[in-house]
């Protein structure tokens, strides 16, 4: 159970918070419904969308303080980059009218509830372990004490141990209503069960699609790149063996044709090899592994690596992927001159952000990106893309052991 204090504390705020958020939210509410006739209220309501998101947010944030335990967010991903396509997906997602029901109608409530309980509980206990000294103050005409009047000092020492007796009960009661709405916030604020297997549905089927996909690519790199090159290699060696006798320059120069081609298969199946999972990662970890791949992008890359300790495997690989797969489409396709990649520990999450100052225009709901989006989730991550004029910022965050 939570410590006094923090118990104190998150009670006290929960009122404050919830009279701020009651009042926001239900005048934004208002003013973009009523504004909607003239699509005004369009982006208000949307801008109400993000903010009941990011309130939510901060929310789980003071639950998980108080519980000791994170309280996770299962929004469904938006549709599109429209207003109407982000405010759609807001509306038929329940997590968004869980979060607006706790903070308009549940916690301004119940934050009220614990704010008069905590503020009434330790105002009586400390006011009547102070009684002596209040008497001391304001001797006359005396001190109503409840049902009582305290008008001498014999009397207000008497009252003192009733005093300490009302701390002892104030600790467990405000610890344990603080509790109580913490689990109240965790109900409404985390995603259902019935959401959670649902998520955990569709991140399967994306990691068995995303690795399916990974082998069709491994088997048509094979067949069209290093198989090629051994068929021609062994061929090159047959005529050079039917020639050895006959003709030896000729032989000798398919044999140098053969090598080349050797070397070019070698080549090919390194590079191959570095795809599926390469050798540095393993040997020393994310940040030599990014050096190198940053070293020979013709993009000009700015690492900012803190990690501190090694990563689990999975999360290392999926962290590497997404920086490498970004790096490539910022090197292909944006025109950019910088780039910069950032990677660190947040909150018990591992966060990798690669942005660029290129002309944008990357399709979130391309099969590149998909399939890095399938990795990720299939980690129980996150990946946002953003893109604009000003670049494109691709950032994951996935959840890293302390």
């Amino acid at each position: 159970m939570p410590g006094t204090w923090r118990a104190n504390e998150y009670l006290v705020v929960s009122f404050l918070v919830g009279t701020a958020t009651f009042t926001l939210l239900l005048t934004a509410i208002c003013l973009g419904v009523g504004l909607l006739l003239i699509w005004v209220g369009l982006p208000i309501l949307v801008a109400t969308a993000w903010a009941t998101r990011r309130l939510a947010g901060l929310e789980r944030l003071r639950t998980s303080r108080l519980l000791g335990e994170p309280v996770g967010a299962g929004y469904l991903p938006p549709r599109g980059t429209g207003l109407l396509d982000r405010l759609h997906t807001a509306l038929a997602d329940a997590a968004t009218w869980k979060d607006l029901l706790w903070l308009v109608v549940v916690l301004p409530a119940v934050g009220l509830a614990g704010f008069t309980l905590a503020v009434c509980v330790w105002g009586t206990a400390i006011g009547t372990v102070l009684m002596p000294a209040w008497y001391w103050a304001i001797p006359e005409p005396g001190i109503d004490w409840g049902l009582f009047t305290i008008d001498t000092l014999g009397e207000a020492f008497a009252v003192v141990p009733v005093g300490l007796l009302l701390l002892a009960v104030a600790v467990p009661l405000t610890r344990a209503a603080a509790y109580g709405l913490a689990s109240l916030g965790r109900v409404l604020l985390a995603p259902s069960e019935r959401r959670r297997v649902a998520e955990l549905e569709r991140t399967r089927a994306g990691a068995v699609d995303s690795q399916a996909a990974e082998l069709q690519r491994i088997e048509r790199d094979l067949h069209d790149g290093a198989q090629a090159r051994l068929v021609a290699l062994a061929m090159d060696l047959g005529m050079a063996q039917e020639k050895l006798e006959s003709d030896p320059e000729g032989a000798q120069a398919l044999v140098a044709g053969a090598h080349t081609e050797a070397k070019r298969a070698l080549a090919e199946l390194r590079d191959l090899s570095r795809g599926i999972y390469p050798s540095i990662l393993t040997d020393r970890g994310l940040g030599p592994a990014l050096s190198s791949i940053a070293a020979r992008n013709p993009v000009d890359v700015a690492l900012e690596i803190d990690l501190g300790e090694r990563l689990p495997a999975a999360t290392e690989a999926a962290a590497y992927f997404v920086a490498v797969e970004a790096l490539t489409n910022v090197a292909k396709h944006s025109d950019a001159e910088h780039c910069r990649v950032r990677i660190g520990r947040r909150a018990g999450r591992l966060r990798v952000e690669v942005a660029d100052d290129g002309h944008g225009g990357a399709d979130p709901g391309g099969a590149g990106l998909t399939g890095l989006r399938q990795r990720v989730e299939a980690l129980d991550g996150t990946l946002l893309v953003q893109t604009g004029e000003l670049g494109t910022t691709i950032r994951a965050e996935l959840p890293c052991a302390s």
